[in-house]
């Protein structure tokens, strides 16, 4: 039986859920401490938006959806660049080469295969909108961009007024959106399921920083938002059966140095390329994260790449696409191994000192549109993969901390399972926590890493193992229990 008649999903991209308090966003603290929080919710590896939400979108793990990173290379898309996949064109390219954007289907269509609807309101980039729920057009669904709407919700400009433009802070945007949203979307379209999503805090975070003034003005903004959300529901004469869940999709942290990965390799004797430039043995990502994709996947190119990064010291982990390759985490451990991943993905060593306005967590930023002082995310640092995640309901738990590891491909199956739909297929699994009132005890572990320097810790859940935290451990940790035959995860006692 279905516990929710409705199901409304708010969610605020880049959003630490440390800086979530009474004063910094009252109405979304209230809500947390008042429904069923996850405190060991977690982003999915690379905590990068186009990766994250194509997670949250499928209840799958990037290794089973297939958008690796923000900026990847696909030779059958685009041999002779990278792709940004924040871009329109970059998407289509994607979707000519492979006939879809993602190798499942997403929250949207398993719905519609339901009898039921999904209606998206979205203020991230294009490209994030189109991987929420890729099939949209094509099923005459409602998904809103500023810049681009399918099916129903083209032609609304005539009743909400143009879009902003985009901005930093991007709050124009989000009040635009918000009104269409709560008008609209929730009061008249009234469909099974309605997300909606603020640009912002990332977009501040990136630019200005954590803890300016335009981060702060934009937190409150999206916070006024989904003040507003909560008080529709509590007007609805049905709210009873309508249930909210309030997420974000990575967090943050500051960017306190600029390193050029390219002019490092470089140095170090290694020839890569970035974006149109492609023709080096090494073609090179960006971001948090960074990837890097070895020509013809020469395996003699890739230990030595990763033995190199290993001993930099501006290195936080290495993580590669093909298991046992010392000093390396493999992306199949983390649910992240696909066929156009990576050969390598390096992540910045961090620590949780304070930055200049005081606001804990910093690392390193690589050459990119991001200042220094700005916020930066990709990572396996506590603070970027750390991701609000509370639901609220008359039937759910209420005023309740859940222990139980969660990331974002529990979300969807949630959404289904409150709906009374099949969630079979997924990585992820419902939170039935939330509404069954039983609460599971984490069990953690620790990937070995850079042996005597990092690791990573993980959360063991079912089957799956899930990002922590990166953690500095020691060479007995490392060293301890090895068995050639078998993966590095299964090593370690996991």
């Amino acid at each position: 039986m279905p516990l929710a008649s409705r199901v409304v999903l708010f969610g605020f991209d880049g959003l630490r859920p440390d800086l979530v308090t009474d004063r910094t966003m009252p109405a979304l603290a209230r809500f947390i401490r008042e429904g069923a929080r996850f405190a060991n919710a977690r982003s999915v590896f690379p905590s990068e938006t186009r990766v994250a939400i194509p997670s949250l979108a499928t209840g799958c793990r990037p290794g089973t959806h297939g958008l690796v990173a923000n900026s990847l290379y696909d030779p059958a898309a685009a041999p002779d660049r990278m792709l940004n996949t924040k871009r329109a064109a970059d998407i289509d390219a994607l979707v000519a080469a492979h006939g879809r954007l993602l190798a499942v289907p997403s929250l949207g269509a398993r719905l519609a295969a339901a009898g039921r609807t999904l209606d998206v309101v979205w203020t991230g980039t294009v490209g994030a909108g189109r991987a929420i729920f890729p099939e949209a057009e094509a099923l005459g669904a409602f998904r809103w961009h500023p810049e681009e709407a399918v099916g129903p919700a083209r032609g609304l400009e005539a009743r909400f007024a143009a879009p902003p433009a985009a901005d930093v802070p991007n709050t124009p945007r989000i009040r635009h959106a918000a009104r269409l949203f709560i008008d609209h979307v929730l009061g008249e379209r009234r469909a099974a399921a309605a997300l909606f999503w603020s640009s912002e805090p990332d977009v501040s975070y990136h630019f200005r920083g954590l803890g300016s003034d335009e981060a702060r003005a934009a937190m409150r903004a999206a916070d006024e938002a989904f003040a507003e959300v909560l008080a529709w529901r509590e007007a609805q004469p049905d709210r009873e059966g309508i249930v909210v869940i309030a997420l974000s999709d990575h967090g943050h942290v500051t960017g306190t140095g600029r390193l050029d990965l390219a002019a490092e390799l470089r140095a170090g004797g290694f020839v890569a390329a970035r974006d149109g430039a492609i023709g080096a043995p090494i073609v090179l990502g960006g971001g948090g994260a960074p990837g890097l994709w070895v020509r013809d996947r020469d395996a003699a190119t890739t230990a030595a790449l990763a033995a190199w990064l290993a001993s930099r010291p501006w290195v936080g982990l290495v993580l590669a696409r093909d298991e046992g390759i010392p000093g390396t985490i493999p992306l199949a451990a983390l649910g992240a191994r696909h066929e156009r991943s990576p050969d390598i993905v390096v992540t910045f060593a961090g620590s949780d000192e304070p930055d200049a306005r005081g606001v804990a967590g910093v690392g390193l930023i690589d050459i990119g549109d991001v200042p220094v002082g700005g916020g930066m995310h990709g990572g396996l640092h506590g603070r970027e993969l750390a991701i609000v995640l509370a639901i609220g309901g008359d039937a759910l738990a209420r005023g309740v901390v859940l222990r139980r590891p969660a990331d974002l491909t529990d979300i969807a199956p949630t959404v289904l399972a409150l709906l009374g739909v099949a969630a079979d297929g997924m990585d992820g699994t419902p939170l039935v926590e939330a509404w069954c009132g039983i609460d599971v005890v984490p069990r953690l572990g620790t990937l070995p890493g850079i042996p005597g320097r990092t690791g990573l810790s993980v959360f063991c859940h079912g089957a799956s193992l899930r990002p922590d935290a990166m953690a500095p451990i020691g060479d007995s940790l490392v060293s301890a229990g090895r068995d050639p035959d078998s993966p590095p995860w299964r090593r370690s006692g996991l």
